[in-house]
């Protein structure tokens, strides 16, 4: 069971989740990803797939899995991500790593630890960090 965890963890390495992008009746999902990775102004990695996650629902945007061949190309997407914000088109579209069910529930519980001192001590710039809430004074 440890073997398997680990194995899980290392494909899932390679994989970017990419939220909130808007889906449509036969969409091409790969263009979809290039106008992403333009609005943060960076190259368009080498990739092995890309599919919307989930079964369709009316009212509910699907995320998508990116596949990426290697670890690099996720890292650098997500240090760049920040750059979706300015982006008119793609201001609401986030970008995570692709989480186990574990480092999610882990994920959301600093997430929330984060929010509680936020509204505690909004003096502060709080952020997640080798799974640590830590905290700047703001400038």
């Amino acid at each position: 069971q440890v073997i398997e965890k680990v194995n899980d963890e290392e494909r899932r390495s390679n994989n970017l989740m990419i939220f909130g992008l808007p889906e449509l009746d036969g969409e091409d999902i790969g263009a979809k990803v290039d106008e992403v990775y333009h609005s943060m102004r960076v190259r368009v990695p080498a990739t092995i797939d890309c599919y919307r996650l989930g079964k369709k629902e009316e009212g509910k945007i699907r995320p998508i899995r990116l596949e990426c061949q290697n670890r690099g190309d996720v890292e650098f997407a997500l240090v760049h991500s920040k750059r979706l914000k300015d982006s008119q088109r793609h201001s609401r579209v986030y970008l995570s790593p692709d989480r186990t069910k574990e480092q999610r529930l882990e994920h959301s519980t600093l997430v929330k630890k984060m929010k509680d001192l936020i509204s505690s001590n909004p003096s502060k710039h709080y952020f997640i960090r080798n799974n640590k809430v830590c905290s700047a004074d703001k400038p």
